[in-house]
């Protein structure tokens, strides 16, 4: 025993040496499975091609940005600024303003330029023709009024019968003496010339009659002009002086003046305003062609309407040589798996503190309750953080050698503490069961290390295969979850076999403080009794029923089951991921979010060109020589993770064989590697290795060959059970699709660990039959006596999982409700009732082995 206690020591310090540099872990992690891929594959091929063709060149990258929330045009701008490379809805607007408005203006300055032209022009030449016009309307009123004072000192005088000055005066005398002589019109006469002059022949048309009308004044103004003017002249300024010269000059163009100058045609005659008729017609010419053809708007650009929504979401096309450009989250967020992966790492480090934490405290509180006492369970729970810790900085010790994958990490939290914790368990109450049948401290701890190295061990082994057969797969980031499940293994094997035993043997009987002991739950194990009692009475009612649910299961997931390979849909509700949501549901016709390459010896022949559009999701595609390949880039609208690239690949394949010997490499390429090499792989495979291996080591461990058969179908209906009810939860109630991992990591998962209580209840099954008790004895009072032990170690290994339901990761939350449900459906009901009724059946040839039966007793 002193020697076990040193080399605890030494266990124990070089575990807290690994444990200092546990934090670091998480700087080496890679989420990128791309990184973590053999040479060999054709995608890697062809992005060696690509980036020895490439090297050297520096290329702006398109990065699509979603804008959304309130003020996006505002959002879209700014945007702009920041990168001047952006194109957007308004962008694109604003260009289109710019050609329109230059054409637009173009438009008016020519025309304006020849109508300003012709308006001079007009100004100019009826200038000279107004001046003389307004000479001759003046000359013509003022003829008019020498008329009417004519008129109004002869006849007006004449009709008053008295004068208002000399002259008239002069006029009335004369007029009174002739008056009695002549008429009056002759009187008027005689008396005007002898008064005034030789004015008789101005009153001509004029009688005592009509003297008072304007058509006298107009007579008498049109003779008095006559010895100036001719008929035509003086008609012409008796109309001008009635209409103005204005209007004259108006009437007498307006015919003669083209359509589009007569609206400004008062505008320019007699040296008008050209420039206020310049001026409105470029306003009514603007207003005419904007009627006839409206300014350019975000919806009647097709390119800027496909880049908006409803105004509620915008697409934004970056263009920009980072790989990864600073874009403020208030102005869009970027559709790309970088920045996914990105913000994936963030949460994913969060959670694990988050979760580590909670599985910390739910297993001692679960321990407390279980075992009744303080100082067990912190002394398991410390045993097991201090190992989880020793494995993160073993990990990061070995990172440059051997990569870690981050679901590596992710997933040694809940398998340490659940493993190690039940191991641990089982032999705490081992030991207080040895302890309670009078043994001292040291035979106690042998006893439970000889219990150890039987069911621990045979269980560590099953661990160790299931989780570590993803070793078997081509590709290095499965081989690194396989690698570190197995180091994971080994250390949870050192602490159990190494340094809680040397602790037992330290601390003694208190480790069970403040009490003395630790005692089997009574109640517990009546229920546990009852339930063995039943499955012994009715075992065949008992398996009919298990194998009707199996069925009903099975038949549920083919129905029901949908797998996807996104890790997109696994991956949180970040904005990120709502970003690539609204580009594909809003934007799919626009969005190159993911490439696939095509490299080609020879030109691309034009069918096989037609056929890449009929593609789904089909954006665009280029073609361009590098070095010796032809290289066609196919731009699709799906992100690099989508389920639909799965189609695209296997589209492209088929075509091989009409198009020649081709290269598939980009997105498509990589999903069908990961798809292939992984889930079908796994089911055509694997899956059947790990029974094999597993039968093989059970078969070897437990010297039978029917209960690795019976342990392997009652952790299929575990497996088939449990993960009905995931997809029944989360798929048809939450409407989360079930990620392709889930029943990988659940499989592997629950065929570890399913089998710890199985082999517990077997190898008690064993110990009592070789001590000489009959079988069906001994079947009941191996699960009575271990039935609470394992019970609490199924909570344990149920609330270690369960603290993965607090992960914002869809894969862990489904993984760790599966698991927790597995649990307890394996503890609850596969062992207290399907386990005794199947040994009962069995009977004899539970225990048979090469060469007979491991144990000679039969069933009574």
């Amino acid at each position: 025993m002193k020697r076990l206690v040193a080399v605890a020591f030494a266990a124990v310090a070089i575990y807290i040496l690994f444990a200092t540099y546990s934090s670091h872990v998480f700087d080496v992690l890679i989420y990128d499975e791309s990184r973590l891929m053999p040479p060999d594959i054709e995608p890697k091929l062809v992005d060696a091609i690509l980036k020895n063709s490439t090297a050297g060149e520096s290329k702006a990258r398109s990065l699509p940005v979603v804008i959304f929330g309130p003020r996006i045009e505002e959002k879209a701008r700014n945007l702009s600024r920041l990168y001047p490379n952006t194109t957007s809805a308004w962008s694109i607007l604003d260009t289109a303003l710019n050609v329109y408005n230059e054409k637009v203006n173009e438009i008016l300055d020519n025309a304006t330029a020849r109508f300003r032209k012709v308006a001079l022009e007009i100004s100019n030449s009826t200038k000279e023709v107004c001046k003389e016009l307004e000479n001759l309307a003046e000359g013509y009123r003022r003829a008019r009024e020498e008329a009417r004072r004519l008129i109004m000192g002869t006849y007006g005088v004449v009709a008053l019968g008295k004068a208002v000055d000399n002259a008239t005066g002069k006029f009335l005398s004369i007029y009174n003496n002739l008056v009695g002589a002549y008429d009056i019109d002759t009187a008027v006469r005689i008396a005007a010339d002898m008064a005034y002059g030789n004015v008789s022949r101005y009153l001509t048309n004029v009688t005592w009659n009509n003297w008072a009308t304007e058509k006298a004044v107009d007579s008498v103004a049109a003779e008095m002009l006559s010895t100036q003017l001719n008929k035509t002249l003086i008609d012409l300024a008796r109309t001008v002086s009635v209409i103005g010269v204005q209007q004259y000059v108006y009437l007498s163009l307006v015919n003669k003046t083209p359509d589009v100058l007569r609206p400004y045609l008062h505008y320019l005659i007699c040296g008008g305003d050209v420039e206020m008729a310049v001026s409105m017609f470029r306003n009514n010419l603007l207003r005419n062609i904007t009627n006839a053809w409206p300014p350019p708007s975000l919806f009647s650009l097709p390119a800027a309407a496909n880049l908006i929504y409803q105004e509620k979401y915008a697409l934004a096309i970056v263009k920009t040589y980072e790989e990864t450009p600073h874009i403020p989250l208030e102005l869009g967020v970027p559709v790309s798996t970088s920045f996914l992966l990105k913000s994936f790492t963030q949460v994913v480090i969060e959670d694990v503190s988050k979760i580590d934490r909670a599985t910390a405290l739910a297993l001692f509180l679960v321990l407390l309750a279980i075992m009744g006492t303080i100082l067990t369970p912190v002394l398991i729970v410390s045993i097991v953080g201090v190992t989880y810790l020793a494995v993160l900085g073993f990990f990061y010790q070995i990172h440059e050698v051997q990569k870690i994958y981050y679901l590596t990490v992710y997933m040694a939290a809940p398998v340490i503490f659940a493993i190690g914790v039940d191991y641990m368990l089982l032999m705490a109450s081992r030991y207080a069961e040895e302890r309670a049948l009078g043994k001292e401290k040291s035979e106690a701890v042998a006893s439970v290390r000889r219990y150890a190295n039987r069911a621990i061990a045979a269980s560590a082994a099953v661990v160790a295969t299931s989780l570590g057969s993803f070793t078997i797969s081509r590709l290095p980031f499965m081989q690194s979850i396989g690698i570190g499940y197995i180091i994971t293994t080994i250390f949870i094997v050192l602490s159990v076999f190494l340094i809680f035993p040397a602790a037992l043997y330290i601390l003694g009987d208190k480790v069970f403080w403040p009490k003395k002991t630790v005692s089997i739950h009574s109640g517990r194990s009546k229920l546990m009794e009852m339930a063995v009692s039943t499955a012994l009475k009715k075992p065949l009612t008992i398996i009919l029923i298990a194998v009707t649910v199996t069925l009903l299961s099975f038949l549920f997931l083919i129905t029901a089951l949908k797998v996807t390979t996104n890790p997109v849909v696994a991956m949180p509700e970040t904005q990120y991921k709502k970003a690539l949501e609204i580009a594909t549901t809003y934007f799919s016709n626009i969005t190159a979010l993911s490439t696939t390459y095509i490299l080609m010896e020879k030109p691309p022949p034009p069918g096989f060109l037609t056929e890449l559009e009929k593609m789904p999701h089909f954006v665009n595609y280029t073609v361009e020589k590098r070095g010796n390949w032809y290289v066609i880039s196919l731009k699709l609208s799906v992100e690099e993770t989508s389920d639909e690239l799965l189609k695209v690949y296997r589209k492209l394949d088929e075509l091989r064989a009409a198009y020649g010997p081709y290269l598939i490499g980009g997105s498509a390429s990589w999903k069908n590697i990961i798809f292939q090499e992984i889930y079908v792989q796994f089911w055509n495979m694997q899956v059947y290795l790990v029974l094999v291996v597993v039968f093989i080591i059970l078969s070897i461990l437990l010297k039978s060959f029917l209960i690795p058969l019976r342990l392997i179908a009652t952790v299929l209906m575990s497996i088939s059970w449990s993960l009905a009810l995931e997809v029944f939860i989360f798929q048809e109630l939450l409407g989360e699709p079930t990620y392709w991992l889930v029943p990988i990591i659940l499989f592997a998962f629950l065929m570890a660990v399913g089998t710890d209580y199985d082999i517990f209840i077997i190898t008690r099954i064993r110990e009592e039959l070789e001590r000489g008790a009959e079988e069906k004895e001994a079947v009941r009072k191996a699960i009575v006596t271990t039935g609470p032990v394992i019970t609490g170690a199924a909570i344990i290994l149920a609330a270690a999982f369960s603290t993965l339901l607090l992960s914002q990761i869809t894969l862990l939350r489904q993984v760790g409700f599966t698991i927790a449900f597995a649990a307890l459906v394996d503890a609850f009901i596969v062992r207290p009732f399907i386990v005794p009724a199947l040994i009962v059946l069995a009977g004899k040839y539970n225990w048979v082995w090469i060469g007979g039966y491991s144990v000679k007793k039969s069933f009574k």
